[in-house]
């Protein structure tokens, strides 16, 4: 890149930084409205032409779209380093973009924040005053230079807290909060099943996580991503002071191991070559022969958990679950190679939100 294409592209950043968030010049803040909802969590923009054929045959209105992580990245032995945004969205399809703006009315940003980063945040040298306003300028900023700001109305922060991180995430969202009130914008966030039973953080909305319920290192577990025994203890009495909307799974995986010892997560699920899998139940497949998935060595030998989301299980936990307010449906997360496994009459039924009684 020349020196002058250095200066220009400088220039449109900080150009954006004053303009990028001027979008809203009415005084009200926007009103949360029910809309079915699906999570975008790659690292590169491509919806594919059968992805936006599911959103428009599905109706879905709000695409939740990932934009990057906040964590600790070591550049070197000897540098000290800060929480900074890795993972960042790779916008390169316009063709793609476009077409998927042109379908869905609402985009809410969302940002997941690693415990190392948090912790990071608390010190002489900078305030979770001075890491919002990093944060919500980037985001909006990302927003406007890919020309979607306009359909901005709501920012998700995702983080695992704990509580030993409780209060410095909560005032880190105070902060983020504070700022995009100013600019007619909702704050969500994200809400394990666990928090549930926890202080609820300082925002407009959650959304509740109603998937990865298992532990998914353990050979023993029959589904790490919904098991109703472990999800329906956290619902039978939901009363949260924050607004609740519920994301449920669409995807599924498989869980390598090596003995009993967990290798990693495969996103490949096709097991059907009898060459190099045999099945030993509806779930588990033996390795026949040594080969490669997706840059890892498989053993003979080697079992691979495969996991989806159960449509039953997820009706039973709706069951559960208040929807007398103004709730919205999310999935997790837009993928042709996992929403081939469910027929449409499946993703409708996922969509439906049960009568309140």
């Amino acid at each position: 890149m020349t020196v002058y294409m250095k200066r220009l592209s400088y220039f449109i950043l900080l150009m954006l930084s004053f303009v990028g968030c001027k979008h809203h010049s009415d005084d009200t803040a926007y009103q949360h409205h029910p809309a079915n909802g699906i999570y975008y969590w790659r690292t590169t923009f491509n919806v594919s032409e059968v992805e936006q054929t599911f959103l428009q045959e599905n109706n879905i209105r709000r695409l939740y779209l990932h934009l990057f992580d906040v964590d600790m990245a070591q550049r070197n032995l000897w540098e000290n380093t800060e929480a900074q945004p890795v993972a960042t969205l790779l916008f390169r399809d316009t063709a793609s973009l476009r077409a998927t703006m042109d379908i869905v009315d609402e985009v809410v940003p969302t940002v997941f924040i690693t415990l190392d980063a948090l912790r990071n945040m608390h010190g002489e040298k900078h305030t979770t005053e001075y890491y919002a306003d990093r944060l919500t300028t980037r985001i909006l900023n990302m927003c406007s230079y890919h020309g979607f700001r306009q359909k901005v109305h709501e920012v998700q922060i995702d983080c695992d807290w704990t509580p030993s991180t409780e209060e410095l995430y909560f005032q880190l969202l105070r902060e983020i909060k504070k700022q995009l009130d100013a600019k007619h914008c909702l704050l969500s966030v994200t809400i394990r099943l666990h928090q549930l039973r926890t202080a609820a953080p300082p925002a407009d909305r959650g959304v509740l996580m109603v998937y990865n319920t298992g532990s998914f290192k353990n050979p023993a577990t029959a589904n790490s991503i919904l098991n109703y025994n472990d999800a329906a203890p956290y619902l039978k009495k939901v009363d949260y002071p924050l607004p609740l909307d519920y994301a449920f799974p669409a995807f599924g995986w498989g869980i390598w191991f090596h003995g009993d010892q967990f290798q990693a997560i495969l996103h490949e699920q096709d097991y059907s070559d009898t060459t190099l899998y045999r099945a030993m139940d509806s779930t588990h497949y033996k390795v026949m022969r040594q080969h490669f998935v997706e840059g890892h060595q498989l053993q003979k030998g080697d079992i691979i958990r495969r996991e989806v989301a159960d449509m039953n299980t997820i009706e039973q936990l709706k069951t559960l679950l208040p929807f007398s307010e103004n709730k919205s449906i999310i999935l997790y997360h837009l993928d042709e190679n996992n929403l081939k496994n469910y027929n449409n009459n499946e993703i409708q039924t996922l969509f439906a939100c049960p009568s309140a009684e």
